[in-house]
């Protein structure tokens, strides 16, 4: 069966240019044709990627590993006609003197972080958006990273679609189209 398959896999091609001139590839034979052999189509299979473990800063012994998770707004979450967006964070064991780091598109949110973790998100144009935390110690060394989330703001045209006008029809002079 294995000889079956590999011998399926090669192909037998005709080509044959025609009397204006044009080249004509098929499996079927024609009377002038040039038999082609075709071998196999090239495969490639690709290794497994690696992928590196987060780093985050060691901790020692005994102490808790910190937690920095966006939990909502979830990743691919499309909000639509939204000016406002919830959102929470789960924090975790940052230790004393650590700083948690709450970014939207870049730009640094974390004021609006409410103890609890749940916050707010206003004014917030069309399109996608990026959320991502960070904690830092009081050294300023990352002791965690959490996860980007990107999630989307769709609204409709505040301008409404104009429907086309029709074409009219000339008027001969003298017509009244009353």
């Amino acid at each position: 069966m294995l000889g079956a398959c590999a011998s399926a896999s090669a192909a037998t091609v005709y080509k044959w240019v025609d009397a204006n001139g044009v080249t004509h590839y098929s499996d079927q034979p024609n009377p002038n044709a040039q038999k082609l052999e075709v071998g196999s189509a090239q495969t490639y299979a690709s290794k497994a990627a690696a992928v590196a473990p987060p780093q985050v800063a060691t901790t020692p012994a005994g102490t808790a590993t910190a937690v920095c998770v966006i939990d909502s707004p979830g990743a691919g979450q499309v909000f639509q006609d939204a000016n406002t967006v919830t959102g929470h964070v789960t924090l975790a064991n940052g230790g004393e003197g650590s700083r948690t780091m709450l970014r939207l598109d870049g730009q640094d949110i974390s004021a609006l972080v409410a103890g609890g973790g749940s916050f707010t998100l206003s004014q917030l144009d069309r399109g996608d958006h990026t959320l991502t935390v960070q904690v830092t110690n009081s050294t300023g060394d990352v002791t965690c990273q959490g996860t980007a989330v990107t999630f989307s703001i769709r609204q409709r045209s505040v301008i409404p679609p104009t429907a086309p006008t029709a074409p009219t029809a000339p008027v001969a002079p003298g017509v009244n189209r009353h």
